[in-house]
Formats: structure tokens, C-alpha cells, sequence
């Protein structure tokens, strides 16, 4: 079995590894920290896609990826939220992290089991579905509301299974401004406290972009129309 694994691979266990500990440190209460472990895993998301595409790739590197991506993104990030607002709505709450979890496994489901050629994701990425709510938890309080939560919880859920296409962010220029906000929010939480909801605020803004990207891309075939 650990023959069988190789630097991509290893790279994807430590995603899966911090999804876990996010999930552990929800459930005592420590939401930040929790968050920060869903972006830095979402890191190694893309940093072991990365590697896969210049190095070996097998089918066994594409189950452990899926896998992983099921435990950081489609289950850690509805135990952060129904630990830190369930007890207010446990019913609400608790009905909307099951319906994201469910929708992400089918979305997950649909990309495994087609070998997608296309340049474009069918269906928001999980992935950017658990960066977009643990942004949006990580900005000030006075923006964040159980009912906004919730919204977006229900929003993202429906566009993992949706039929919306996604560029694949794979082009350097396109990555590099992308991963230097990564950076910043991660760095200030460990450096900083005090400068993390305002670089949250701005990844979040670029994920809105980026899950408003078919009506950007609608908009404009009227326009070339």
C-alpha cells in the first residue's frame, strides 16, 4: 500500500489530515482555527493537483484524492458551521450542513466517474464551495448572521450539483493573486489576528466573483451578440 502512494498522494493525505483537525477543533469550540485548517487544506488541494499533472498520476492517486476532498470539504466545513450555530437552530442547522454534505458527495460522485476532458468544471468545485463559506466565517461578526449563513450554506449547495460551468484556475497569472490572498489570511491568523477578517473579506469578494462566473460569462456572449 505505501508503495503504491507517491509525492501527490502524500500531498492529498495532508489535506485530508487537515480536515480532520479542523473538524476536531470545531468541535472544542475553536471555529478560527478551524477555518484556517480548511484553507490551508485547500491549499494542499491545489498544490497535489499540481504535482499530479507534472508528475506520476494513477487511478488509486485519483480515489485518495476524492476521498480527502470528501472529509475536508464536504464534511469538515458542516461541522464548523453546526458547531458554531447549531445550538441556536439545531433543526435549521442541522437539516442545511446535511444537505451540503450530500450535494458535495454528488458532485465529487459525478467528477469521479467522468473523465472530463473539458477545460471547465461542470458544477461548483467543492473545494471552492468550503474556501467560500470558511472566508465568509472568517470576516468581522457584525457582517455574519445565522440566516446569511444558512443562505449561503443552501446557495453553494445547490451550485455543486448544478449544471454552471467553472474555468479551471490552473494559468500561473490567474493562481498567483489567488494563492498571495491565501497566504495573507493564513499568515495574519498566526501573526496577526487583527488583519485576518480583513484579508478574509477579500477572498471571500474574489470567491463571490468567481461563483458569479456563469453570469459574468452569459452576460457576456449578450454582449458579443
Amino acid at each position: 500500500m505505501l508503495r503504491a502512494l507517491n509525492i501527490p498522494d502524500i500531498v492529498t493525505l495532508s489535506n485530508a489530515l487537515f480536515g480532520m483537525g479542523a473538524m476536531i477543533s470545531a468541535s472544542n469550540g475553536r471555529y478560527d482555527f478551524a477555518c484556517i485548517l480548511l484553507l490551508i487544506a485547500a491549499v494542499a488541494d491545489g498544490v497535489d493537483g499540481y504535482l499530479a499533472r507534472r508528475l506520476t498520476s494513477s487511478e488509486f492517486g485519483e480515489a485518495v484524492d476524492s476521498l480527502a476532498d470528501v472529509i475536508s470539504f464536504g464534511v469538515a466545513p458542516t461541522f464548523v458551521v453546526y458547531f458554531a450555530y447549531g445550538t441556536l437552530h439545531p433543526y435549521l442547522i442541522g437539516l442545511v450542513v446535511c444537505l451540503y454534505s450530500v450535494c458535495g458527495i454528488l458532485r465529487l460522485a459525478r467528477f469521479s466517474s467522468i473523465h472530463n476532458t473539458k477545460h471547465d468544471f461542470e458544477g461548483l468545485p467543492i473545494t471552492a464551495g468550503s474556501v467560500m463559506i470558511t472566508s465568509y466565517l472568517l470576516i468581522n461578526e457584525k457582517y455574519i448572521t445565522v440566516y446569511s449563513v444558512v443562505a449561503l450554506v443552501i446557495i453553494i449547495s445547490f451550485l455543486m450539483i448544478s449544471t454552471f460551468t467553472y474555468p479551471k484556475l490552473s494559468n500561473i497569472k490567474t493562481m498567483a493573486p489567488v494563492s498571495l490572498v491565501f497566504g495573507l489570511v493564513i499568515t495574519s491568523f498566526f501573526i496577526n489576528m487583527e488583519y485576518t477578517p480583513l484579508f478574509s473579506l477579500v477572498l471571500f469578494l474574489a470567491m463571490v466573483l468567481y461563483v458569479s462566473y456563469p453570469i459574468i460569462n452569459i452576460n457576456k456572449m449578450f454582449n458579443e451578440d
